[in-house]
């Protein structure tokens, strides 16, 4: 008797296409849908256990991929990428350097649209100021960029016993126990089996003794945030126990030219709601373009002498 997709861990009826490249001496694995030619998205997978870009992203990769070139790769220490982690920095700044050296080795030097769930949506803020990816938008879902993390966060997802009942316990405040639950369950569950994961996860979160803790620079997040001037919408779910229900409006406070959603969902609701995600994505994806293309036709006409950024009134002009 064959075994069924539950049991195998698969997501999706056929494999998502699949990449191998080498990135800063680091295996980078990535998932790559869509006409080539297409503008390009950036999908971020989530940081629990068990998260890669197939689990995160095999359905509302496919959607996406009807209009853009999606890329979707494994950070460090998760999926097919290799099993690294550094002690010295903090979580984003490994990660932002990997999605530098992978846009460099695919020759990619045109603006791209990044998109992140939970901890891959804090590396896509991150980046807005961290890195130096040409950015035409941002889309962060439940991703604060560090801050607003519940002491449920804190208590449930930084631990797992290696068992399937375990990673039950974590994902079920990650999405919704519908029909595609214990697909899901299944293909993280294979994946956190992955040689070498379980250490690069738990060992990021290892306690040292105080005596032994570096003064480091505080965190200017998301102060710095100030200095940004792209496209940004922030989804957060209205059910959501990980994250304080404030997280997006301390972000809206202080960036340029953001949004707010707030749906009906848990933390991750590109596990279970797919095509809801994918549809708020796409406007948000298409207006930033508008924005682009609005300015673009300001700078051509002589309008204004060459301002670097939209002026707050410009851009609402152009989500209009």
């Amino acid at each position: 008797m064959s075994k069924t997709t539950a049991e195998t861990g698969q997501l999706a009826p056929t494999t998502l296409p699949e990449r191998h490249v080498q990135t800063g001496g680091f295996k980078t694995r990535f998932l790559e849908a869509g006409d080539p030619q297409a503008d390009i998205v950036l999908l971020l997978h989530d940081g629990a256990w068990g998260g890669s870009s197939d689990v995160s992203w095999s359905r509302c990769l496919p959607l996406l991929a009807q209009r853009y070139r999606v890329l979707a790769p494994d950070f460090l220490g998760f999926g097919g990428s290799d099993k690294a982690t550094f002690f010295d920095r903090s979580p984003y700044q490994p990660r932002i350097t990997q999605l530098e050296d992978l846009m460099e080795v695919l020759g990619i030097s045109v603006p791209v649209h990044i998109v992140g769930t939970s901890f891959g949506g804090s590396v896509a803020l991150r980046l807005l100021v961290e890195g130096n990816l040409p950015i035409r938008s941002v889309t962060s879902i439940g991703g604060s960029g560090g801050h607003g993390k519940t002491e449920i966060m804190k208590e449930q997802l930084g631990r797992w016993d290696g068992s399937r009942a375990d990673l039950a316990r974590i994902l079920r405040f990650l999405t919704e126990e519908d029909d595609h639950f214990e697909r899901q369950l299944a293909a993280r569950f294979k994946a956190a089996s992955t040689p070498g994961h379980y250490r690069a996860v738990a060992s990021a979160a290892m306690s040292i003794p105080a005596s032994m803790r570096n003064t480091i620079e505080p965190d200017r997040w998301p102060d710095a945030l100030q200095r940004s001037d792209v496209p940004t919408l922030l989804i957060a779910g209205l059910h959501d126990q990980l994250f304080d229900p404030e997280w997006p409006d301390r972000i809206a406070d202080v960036i340029a030219h953001a949004t707010i959603k707030r749906i009906d969902s848990l933390h991750s609701p590109n596990l279970d709601r797919p095509h809801e995600i994918a549809e708020l994505v796409l406007q948000h994806l298409q207006t930033a373009e508008r924005a682009s293309t609005f300015f673009n036709v300001i700078r051509s006409e002589n309008r204004v002498e060459e301002p670097e950024v939209l002026r707050p009134n410009q851009y609402a002009q152009a989500k209009s």
